[in-house]
């Protein structure tokens, strides 16, 4: 038996590296014994498939479990701990304590992991049954008397015994034996021999440097699937018993899409460590190294950014058809084509610019519609000071959108600015018109003929007609030129967008044309939109009330999701509006972070109050 013991011992050696000299005084010689046949298999437990991990903290800790024998999701594991009379000459500061300690204290705090103590002099007793309560393991501890002799066998019978009647079924079971002197080696590898048959393995721990007690724990070890660690210093236990291989993994790294390896910290089947995700989606991989050297992968997605939110899209339909509002709706576009309308933008002349985007969104508004085409500054020279240069291009209509094209190419900016006058003038185009009415005003400046725009914008709305203004090519957002701008909208119960772009003003023109709407979070307004832009509005998960700006406005409550688009169809039937709505989950949707920007003039995510 003794030949058979050096035999393997021998075979392990060779294959494995061992310290030698003045580095194996201060590091603990780790022979790994070869695992045995099961699978080796890795799992990430936290943070779960799919999950989203909100906030702007990049950094996220990834903990799981590692195995080649048994399960991953469980650990039940029984220290079977020498309390011999010798330990008093060989450990007199009770390093073995502290690094048993220490081992607990490094499993993950989130695995679940039941831990037993068995202690072996004589005999043995089970000094704490398994329990997943940390503190009782580490307390009986401090019940290891240091007398007797040294029974292994008889300490890896009862951890078995115990093992059989409380550990879990399917879990990993392993017993981390520590001992500083020699055994029976009959008696032990018999023991050895019965945990192997009940797939316990075995992890050996040997204080000093007897040769017959190492060969006896290598076999041990060896024959188990488990891993055997010598030390000679007792200060080095601490560490030992956290190099001890305990469910038969070398090592385990982490990668985040594909980036660099990220070594995890292993403790008793465990494994943990920190990584850095990159805003959006994630793929955490962990790779689990085992004793043979097989490898094996575990991965997840997960979202990493702002809170996921939920979209809400409003759609209209007229006769089966899409639409931009569910009411009859005339809206006429009041350009400025004043002589001001020659600076320069992005290198070109605002009004060519302006008469470009016209034509792009003009040919895209649906045939729901009456539109109507006013211009002024557009006649007369701006030395005549033509105050009244405002004229009706095109006639309300919904097929004039070739009149309205026409029109459009022959603006040529030459005039004043009599922004007062033009308005009402418009007020006038809108008689005998019913249903949802609205002016959008686009313009590079203000009044320039004394007059009160602001005062006609109010009078507009005294007919129930919007005024939305786009402030287009404009300087400064907070010059007294823009805040003049802003007073018309507000006076009209309209609303005012900068455009500083071609785009951005294409969006503010297909913005105004369809029936604006208000999101209500109780009393407050938290979005804005327009119906015919099919463009969703992001919101955090919660209960809204949509108002609808027609005429009546009509009002539908909305229950949103994170991750799903919500589309609220509304169409008219005779006096009531039905609406449908229908959810489909999309996937991880940023929610924004405050007010949007101008260039998403159909969107504003603030406190505005209800009356606004």
């Amino acid at each position: 038996m003794r030949i058979a013991t050096t035999m393997a011992l021998a075979a392990v050696l060779q294959s494995q590296v061992s310290w030698s000299g003045e580095a194996a005084a201060a590091n603990p010689v780790l022979l790994a014994s070869p695992v045995s046949a099961a699978e080796l298999k890795v799992e990430i437990l936290t943070p779960s498939p799919g999950e989203f991990l909100p906030g702007d903290n990049r950094t996220v800790l990834v903990d799981g479990g590692a195995s080649s024998f048994g399960g991953i999701r469980q650990l039940d594991m029984v220290f079977v701990l020498d309390s011999s009379k010798s330990l008093r000459q060989t450990d007199p500061e009770n390093f073995l304590r502290s690094g048993t300690v220490g081992l607990i204290e490094n499993l993950s705090p989130r695995g679940d992991i039941q831990i037993g103590v068995v202690s072996f002099d004589f005999s043995a007793d089970l000094l704490q049954p398994l329990t997943a309560n940390r503190s009782d393991a580490v307390k009986a501890l401090s019940n290891l008397h240091r007398d007797g002799g040294t029974n292994i066998a008889d300490g890896i019978d009862v951890a078995l015994a115990e093992l059989e009647a409380n550990a879990r079924p399917g879990s990993t079971r392993v017993i981390m034996l520590f001992t500083d002197g020699q055994a029976n080696e009959r008696k032990s590898l018999r023991a050895m021999e019965e945990a192997r048959a009940r797939g316990v393995a075995v992890h050996t721990l040997q204080l000093g440097a007897d040769d017959e007690g190492s060969e006896v724990l290598t076999a041990i070890a060896e024959g188990t699937g488990g891993s055997f660690v010598q030390v000679t210093d007792p200060a080095l236990l601490p560490q030992a018993f956290l190099d001890l291989r305990t469910t038969g993994v070398e090592s385990v790294v982490l990668r985040v899409n594909d980036g660099e390896p990220v070594p995890a910290r292993l403790a008793g089947g465990s494994f943990s460590a920190e990584v850095n995700l990159q805003p959006g989606d994630n793929r955490i991989v962990a790779i689990a190294t085992g004793l043979s050297g097989a490898t094996a992968s575990s991965q997840v997605l997960v979202t990493s950014g702002p809170p996921n939110c939920g979209a809400l899209e409003l759609r209209a339909l007229r006769n089966g058809l899409p639409a931009a509002s569910i009411d009859e709706r005339a809206v006429e576009i009041v350009v400025d084509a004043s002589r001001s309308m020659w600076g320069r933008m992005e290198g070109e002349p605002k009004m060519s610019i302006a008469k470009q985007t016209l034509l792009d969104v003009s040919s895209e508004f649906t045939g729901d519609s009456r539109l109507a085409l006013r211009a002024y500054g557009n006649s007369s020279g701006s030395e005549l000071r033509d105050c009244s240069d405002s004229e009706l291009l095109v006639d309300f209509s919904r097929r004039n959108r070739e009149q309205i094209s026409q029109a459009i190419r022959e603006l040529r900016p030459t005039g004043q600015t009599p922004l007062a006058y033009a308005l009402r003038q418009a007020a006038e185009d809108f008689e005998g018109i019913e249903g949802e009415r609205a002016v959008v005003l686009v313009t590079d400046g203000i009044e320039s003929c004394g007059g009160e725009p602001a005062l006609e914008a109010s009078t507009l709305k005294e007919q129930g007609i919007a005024v939305h203004v786009i402030g287009f090519g404009m300087d400064n957002a907070a010059d007294e030129d823009t805040a003049s701008l802003d007073a018309i909208a507000r006076a009209a119960d309209g609303r005012f967008v900068l455009a500083g772009s071609a785009r951005q003003l294409k969006d503010a023109l297909a913005g105004s044309v369809g029936t604006p709407y208000r999101i209500f979070d109780g009393l407050r307004v938290v979005a804005l939109g327009v119906l015919g832009t099919d463009l969703p509005v992001l919101l955090p998960e919660g209960h809204y009330v949509v108002e609808l700006e027609s005429s009546p406005p009509q009002e539908f409550e909305v229950s949103l999701v994170p991750g799903e688009r919500l589309t609220l169809t509304l169409e008219k039937e005779v006096a009531t509006v039905a609406q449908r709505q229908q959810r489909e989950a999309v996937g991880y949707m940023p929610c924004p972070a405050g007010e949007l920007a101008a260039e998403e003039p159909r969107f504003v995510y603030e406190d505005l109050p209800r009356e606004w």
